[in-house]
């Protein structure tokens, strides 16, 4: 018996070294394509050795781990084994693409399997005339340099190879490409043929007087190719990560208990200790958000606010201003300017009191849950970078987190007090009780003000969370009783049917975009966790979605943030197809911010389960250790210190108009004529200079309508900054020249500057 047992231990061990081997080996092909490649040279020892070293440290780990696993399976029956493999399969896919980023990268390969390529390169002596140049030759796998090329007849000056010899010339070089190779031809003249030959195969390439890029495709084997090593990244990640899943599972009851626990024994008074994390929490969103309201010009959208808080300030009556968000930003900044002066500074601070006040509404939803959630929801909302950034700018987005808080508080104190089983036709006196009456009063409010008023604003937005609020008044219905189904479902049709017909006011199309969902995971520079630890943040999310799921019957509120988080990103992700900018999602950063304060609730939860966890020098360890881990500081200061006129996490352009400005006000002359992209905006703002005329330059504007425009006055100015500048389809350059009467004056910040002084026929 005894040899038996030995026997079969001894090939459940050679299993086991099997699988470890297979493993290790597709660990360490994962990291040479994912990670190695970026570090060392194609090709080179380094990056064969790393391989190597990969993968035998990733054998020695695997068997360790797969024992482990298999002990701890043992004993459960087929189908529960089978299950918690396809759960952890499923974990690990979604951790590899949330923890990680570089499958974002198209160039992930495993270069050991990828074939060389031969290229020839000579340039036929049809037109021996001019100059030709190579400007670089790239590969997906990065830049060739010049110094691996062979060539005879050329000459290597600075950054390029200048064609010395139209008789006699040739280019070789040998190498890995991956799917993709260019090469940048540039002539000066009509200069015949280039002859370019991969792997034998010759093709012709007429040079003109242009820059030219050449593009050639190449096939790349499976075992080469990107497909593949994001493949071999999921299964890595699903066995690296089934372990902690397995821990999960077995501390699953004490977890739901600790959860239920703190989740129902909740306390609706507020007591001095709350009141002080509400001062503690607002003087750290003021902190982060008022200081150095300058140090970044507006933005353009900025400017229409500032213009007409200033003319409502000036006496100007409020239908003759800028109408969107008039009773949200324009008319509060007006009177910021009637206190401190036509300054941005003092329009901006508005908006930031405001969106650090918000912190009290955020607070009373989150301590519905306890203390400790309201705590992190607090601390989250006052330090994420995409809240503070568009907390100091002059738009809505800086409001609609104090209105949008308060509303969402209003609809769970709804929840919490409509009952279960709700039959309309013998309950409906209920909605009447004082409480209920005035909430549904104060809900009626936000949908009139954003159908009604300020119709042209994205504060309609909220009405999607009227729409989760409206699922979850269903679900409370008595649904078995067929008198109350007839009524919900006559109800509901006519709700359908009315919110069919309002949005054909919209044009929205159906389609699917995976950017907004870009702005949350993997690596994204709108969260605190940007260059971080994103595995923390991942794991509280999947944490969240599943406890939020399991307790809903305890507490119904982190499964109703989890619905607006997932009704806003759904919105974005299936109906903004057309256009999507990083404002739109900061009213579901709203929903993340709760609900990952949540779900860092339930990482700690997980981590209380370990007995080493009881020591409390060690919970203080690990509570640094999780914050340091999934905070960059430097990402939340970046708004407040940052004066680059692109901001990373806004993603929008400030443009810098004081030196053009400043130009202009000493030599703009009477009867001039400005035509401008921007600049109009900022002379609006500061009151002068005075122009006989102002006229809007697009990037689609025809050169014969800009040429007409000139063409009407006798004298006038042209500025474009260098973001127009590149859509415009011909060269402005040519275009705007003294050949059409128009002179080059010269680049101010980031604004091009032409003048024209007489009149052209």
């Amino acid at each position: 018996m005894r040899r038996i047992l030995a026997s079969l231990q001894g090939v459940e061990s050679t299993r086991l070294l099997a699988c470890a081997g297979v493993l290790g080996v597709s660990l360490g092909v994962f990291i040479h394509g994912y990670w190695l490649i970026d570090v060392f040279p194609v090709d080179s020892r380094r990056l064969l050795y790393s391989t190597l070293l990969g993968s035998l440290l990733g054998m020695g780990g695997y068997f360790l781990l797969l024992r482990w696993i298999r002990n701890r399976l043992q004993g459960l029956p087929t189908f529960q084994q089978l299950r918690h493999v396809g759960s952890g399969i499923l974990i690990g896919a979604f951790l590899f693409f949330t923890a990680t980023d570089r499958w974002q990268e198209p160039s992930r390969y495993a270069t050991l399997f990828l074939p060389p390529h031969t290229l020839q390169v000579s340039i036929s002596p049809d037109q021996a005339s001019g100059d030709v140049s190579i400007l670089w030759i790239n590969t997906s796998l990065g830049g060739i340099s010049f110094d691996d090329v062979d060539f005879d007849g050329w000459k290597r000056e600075t950054d390029r190879l200048v064609l010395t010899d139209f008789s006699k010339n040739s280019l070789n070089w040998e190498g890995k490409t991956g799917e993709e190779a260019q090469i940048v031809f540039q002539a000066s003249a009509q200069n015949g043929n280039a002859v370019i030959s991969w792997d034998g195969q010759e093709e012709g390439l007429p040079l003109a007087g242009k820059k030219y890029t050449y593009t050639r495709l190449f096939d790349v084997p499976f075992l080469a190719s990107r497909g593949w090593i994001l493949l071999l990244g999921a299964i890595n990640f699903a066995v690296l990560c089934f372990p902690l899943y397995l821990l999960v599972w077995e501390k699953r009851l004490e977890m739901r208990q600790s959860l239920s626990h703190a989740l129902s024994e909740i306390s609706y008074r507020l007591t001095a200790t709350d009141g002080l994390i509400l001062l503690i929490g607002v003087a750290l969103a003021l902190a982060l958000r008022t200081p150095n309201l300058g140090n970044i010009f507006p933005s353009v959208d900025e400017y229409y606010q500032l213009n007409a808080a200033k003319q409502i300030a000036q006496g100007a009556p409020l239908e003759s201003v800028y109408q969107r968000s008039l009773w949200l930003v324009t008319i509060p900044s007006s009177l910021a300017f009637r206190v401190f002066g036509f300054e941005i500074w003092a329009a901006r601070w508005v908006g930031a009191i405001f969106n650090a006040l918000a912190i009290i509404p955020l607070y009373l939803i989150a301590r519905r849950m306890n203390r400790v959630i309201a705590v992190l929801s607090v601390a989250l909302f006052a330090t994420n970078p995409l809240v503070i950034t568009f907390g100091r700018h002059v738009r809505e987005y800086a409001y609609y987190p104090f209105f949008y808080f308060w509303i969402i508080l209003a609809m769970i104190l709804f929840l919490e007090r409509f009952p279960d089983r709700f039959r309309i036709y013998q309950d409906w006196k209920i909605l009447f009780k004082p409480s209920l009456l005035l909430l549904g009063l104060l809900l009626a409010l936000p949908p009139v003000y954003a159908l009604e008023i300020d119709t042209s604003s994205t504060f309609k937005l909220i009405l999607l969370a009227y729409l989760v609020f409206a699922v979850f008044i269903f679900f409370r219905m008595d649904l078995g009783d067929r008198k109350n189904l007839f009524i919900i479902l006559f109800v509901v049709t006519g709700a359908l049917a009315g919110g069919f017909i309002w949005l054909q006011r919209f044009s929205l199309t159906l389609a699917f975009n995976t950017l907004p969902i870009q702005y949350f995971f993997p690596n994204s520079p709108q969260q605190w966790y940007f260059d971080r630890l994103v595995l923390i943040p991942a794991l509280g999310l999947l944490g969240a979605v599943s406890a939020s799921f399991l307790l809903r019957r305890v507490n119904f509120i982190p499964v109703f943030l989890l619905s607006l988080y997932a009704a806003f990103l759904s919105f974005f992700v299936f109906s903004s197809n057309t256009f999507i900018s990083t404002r739109h999602l900061s009213t579901t950063q709203l929903w993340f911010v709760l609900f990952m304060a949540f779900g860092l609730y339930v990482v700690w939860i997980f981590l209380q389960t370990f007995t080493f966890s009881k020591n409390r020098t060690i919970q203080y360890m690990m509570a640094f250790a999780l914050g340091a881990s999934f905070l960059n500081i430097r990402q939340s200061l970046l708004p407040m210190t940052s004066s680059d006129p692109y901001m990373p996490i806004s993603k929008d352009y400030h443009y810098e108009l004081e030196e053009v400005h400043t130009y202009m006000l000493e030599n703009v002359r009477d009867g001039d004529v400005l035509i401008h992209t921007v600049y109009d905006l900022y002379v609006i703002w500061k009151g002068e200079p005075e122009f006989q005329a102002t006229h809007r330059f697009k990037s689609d504007m025809p050169k014969e309508e800009a040429l007409a425009l000139v063409n009407q006055y006798d004298s006038g100015w042209i500025v474009i900054d260098k973001i127009i500048l590149k859509l415009i389809p011909y060269q402005p350059f040519e275009v705007f020249s003294e050949k059409n009467g128009i002179e080059y004056v010269g680049l101010f910040g980031d604004q091009y500057v032409w003048r024209w002084q007489a009149h052209q026929p």
